[in-house]
């Protein structure tokens, strides 16, 4: 939010100089020329935010001359990715593939929008809610441009984002556990574990799956507690199943076991 506020901030002040010198004088005129000469030397020069107000003049300006409406379009674009506003370069990048769609260019636009797509994900503890719509979206690059010099970074981009979500659905899995919000951590392990079957925490999340419904059963009510230790026996059957006596939590597992069948025939005489 800060640099998304700093370069507001920075644009507003280039045009607010259009008030005043020979920058404001161009960017006021009519000279289409002089702005785009000026626009280019700021570009070179990585004054992005006063070369951004230039370049947005010149897109009107240069409506009937495609070819430097196509430059303009591509530096706009780039632009605003220095400038890190990647959600905006990433639509200047989309309108070029639309509307320049014969250009020699036009696929390193698509790369370059679906490159701004991944950055604005963000990390991993950011909502990652639009991560499968980019994962799908850089796939779906792939099978059009297989032969493109993009595509190992696609996959490269695709890895990447997996693992921020295998992060992101684990560390939530985590902040229930450690709030004691047991029911609702060992519900969100069996969904992480059905949904994400490749996730690298798989092993600490079928621990979660059994410890957290244990937990929760034996602070339920007497008359509640034998069905949800139930529960958690069957989901430590399926810890057992998949890591046998090699996992991590083995020894756990086992020892909790024995509590539940201890706690299950104590209910069951009470009963």
């Amino acid at each position: 939010m800060a640099s998304k506020l700093k370069l507001i901030l920075g644009v507003f002040f280039a045009i607010a100089l259009a008030a005043c010198g020979e920058y404001g004088k161009i960017y006021k005129s009519k000279d289409s020329q002089a702005k785009y000469k000026l626009a280019m030397s700021l570009y070179e020069e990585k004054n992005f935010a006063k070369a951004v107000p230039l370049f947005e003049q010149l897109r009107d300006a240069y409506r009937n001359n495609l070819d430097s409406l196509e430059d303009v379009y591509i530096r706009t674009a780039y632009s605003y990715f220095y400038m890190k506003d990647y959600e905006y370069a990433s639509m200047f990048f989309k309108d070029f593939t639309d509307n320049f769609s014969r250009s020699s260019r036009m696929i390193e636009c698509a790369y370059m929008a679906l490159y701004c797509d991944v950055l604005f994900v963000g990390n991993p503890d950011l909502d990652q809610s639009k991560t499968s719509d980019v994962i799908e979206a850089l796939q779906t690059f792939i099978n059009f441009y297989p032969d493109s010099e993009y595509v190992a970074k696609c996959n490269q981009h695709i890895d990447e984002l997996r693992a921020k979500r295998h992060t992101k659905v684990y560390l939530q899995v985590m902040q229930y556990f450690r709030m004691e919000e047991f029911k609702a951590a060992s519900a969100a392990a069996v969904i992480a574990i059905k949904s994400y079957p490749d996730i690298p925490q798989k092993e600490e999340l079928e621990y979660i799956a059994y410890k957290a419904q244990f937990l929760y059963a034996m602070n339920s009510i007497e008359s509640k507690r034998i069905e949800r230790l139930e529960k958690a026996q069957a989901l430590l059957d399926d810890y057992f199943y998949v890591n046998q006596m090699l996992g991590e939590h083995a020894k756990d597992a086992k020892e909790t076991k024995l509590k539940i069948q201890k706690e299950i025939t104590k209910l069951k005489s009470i009963i």
